[in-house]
C-alpha cells in the first residue's frame, strides 16, 4: 500500500521539471570539467553525438556470415537446413560458421578503438546492443532443434590476455557480456560461461620445448616475445596463428563440465579467425560441440549475395577445396 502511494510522488519528482533542469545543470558541470568530445566527428560534449550513434547503429544492424574470408578458422562438419529452417548434420565441410554485426570500418572500428583501448566504456551500452543482435541471431541460425528441456547453449568468451586487463583497468568483452547477461538480454537459450584462459607464458614455452625438444627452442621465445607484445594487430595470417596456438586452456576446475554441451564463441572483431580457432581447439578437446561463432566486426569481406545476409538462417556454405 505505502508502495503504491509512493510510487507517483516519486515519478513525479523524478520526472518534474525542476529534477530534469537540476539534472541538466549537473550534466553541464561535469562537462565543464571533464570535457569530451564525440569519438567520431568531435563534437563536443558528448562520447558518440547523435548522429554518429545512429551511424554505428546502421552500419550494426544488419549480422551477416563473415566466414568466407578468414582463413584460419577450424574445417568442421556443416549443417544442412532442416524444418524450419535450422541446420541438421550433414556430410558437408567448410569453415566454422560466424556472424558479424558489423563491417570493420570506420563507423565501427573507431567507436570498438575508443570503447577497448581508450577507457571510453561510457560506449558499451551501443557496442552492447550490437553484440546482443548477433548473439541472437547466432542462436537462432546455429542451434539445432533438440528435445524439451535439453541443456542451454554455452556463450563462450574469448579470454583477454593478464596483460591487457591490467593494461586498460578491464576486461572489455566481459564488460560487455556481463552488462547483457544482468539486464536478461542474452539469447533466452544461452547463458555466460567465461570458462577459458590464457596460458601463462612460462608455461607456454615449457609445453612447447617439451613438445619439441631443443629443435622448437627459437619458436618457444618467439611465442613468449609475441605474448609480452600484446594482441594480434598487424600480424599476418601465419603468425597470428602461431602467436594463439595452445595459449587458451581450460581450468581443472572445468574439465568435464563442457563435454556433450553446445556453444557459440564470442569475440570482438574477426580478421583471420586464428583466435576463435584456438578457443575452438580447447573446447573440441573438453568434449564441447562448437555451433559457430559471434562477433561485434569482422574485416574479412562478406559475400556480396544477399542471399548470405541473416534475413533467414544461413544456406551451407560451398564445399572447401
Amino acid at each position: 500500500m505505502r508502495a503504491a502511494v509512493l510510487s507517483p510522488v516519486l515519478d513525479r519528482l523524478v520526472f518534474g521539471r525542476t529534477c530534469r533542469r537540476l539534472a541538466r545543470a549537473v550534466s553541464a558541470f561535469g562537462a565543464l570539467l571533464l570535457p569530451s568530445s564525440c569519438v567520431l566527428c568531435g563534437a563536443w560534449d558528448t562520447s558518440l553525438c547523435g548522429g554518429c550513434l545512429a551511424a554505428f547503429r546502421r552500419a550494426t544492424a544488419r549480422p551477416f556470415r563473415a566466414d568466407d574470408g578468414a582463413e584460419s578458422l577450424p574445417d568442421v562438419e556443416l549443417g544442412a537446413p532442416g524444418e524450419n529452417g535450422r541446420l541438421l548434420p550433414g556430410p558437408s565441410h567448410g569453415p566454422l560458421p560466424v556472424l558479424a554485426a558489423g563491417r570493420y570500418g570506420r563507423a565501427v572500428s573507431v567507436v570498438l578503438l575508443a570503447y577497448k583501448n581508450h577507457g571510453h566504456v561510457d560506449l558499451a551500452a551501443p557496442v552492447g546492443a550490437a553484440l546482443a543482435g548477433v548473439l541472437h541471431e547466432a542462436a537462432r541460425a546455429f542451434r539445432v532443434p533438440e528435445p524439451a528441456g535439453a541443456q542451454p547453449v554455452l556463450v563462450v568468451p574469448v579470454p583477454t590476455r593478464p596483460s591487457s586487463r591490467r593494461r586498460r583497468g578491464y576486461d572489455p568483452l566481459m564488460l560487455l557480456l556481463s552488462r547483457l547477461d544482468r539486464a536478461g538480454h542474452l539469447p533466452a537459450s544461452a547463458v555466460l560461461a567465461p570458462c577459458l584462459r590464457q596460458v601463462p607464458q612460462f608455461a607456454r614455452f615449457a609445453a612447447t620445448v617439451g613438445q619439441g625438444g631443443i629443435p622448437s627452442l627459437p619458436a618457444a621465445l618467439a611465442g613468449v616475445r609475441s605474448g609480452w607484445g600484446g594482441g594480434q594487430k598487424g600480424l599476418g595470417r601465419r603468425r597470428r596463428r602461431t602467436n594463439v596456438l595452445h595459449t587458451m586452456e581450460l581450468p581443472a576446475r572445468s574439465r568435464g563440465a563442457l563435454a556433450g554441451r553446445d556453444c557459440i564463441i564470442v569475440d570482438d572483431v574477426l580478421t583471420t579467425g586464428a583466435t576463435i580457432g584456438e578457443v575452438h581447439r580447447v573446447l573440441v578437446l573438453s568434449g564441447a560441440r562448437v555451433l559457430g561463432a559471434a562477433v561485434i566486426a569482422a574485416t574479412s569481406s562478406p559475400v556480396g549475395d544477399a542471399a548470405r545476409r541473416v534475413q533467414v538462417p544461413p544456406a551451407v556454405p560451398p564445399m572447401v577445396s
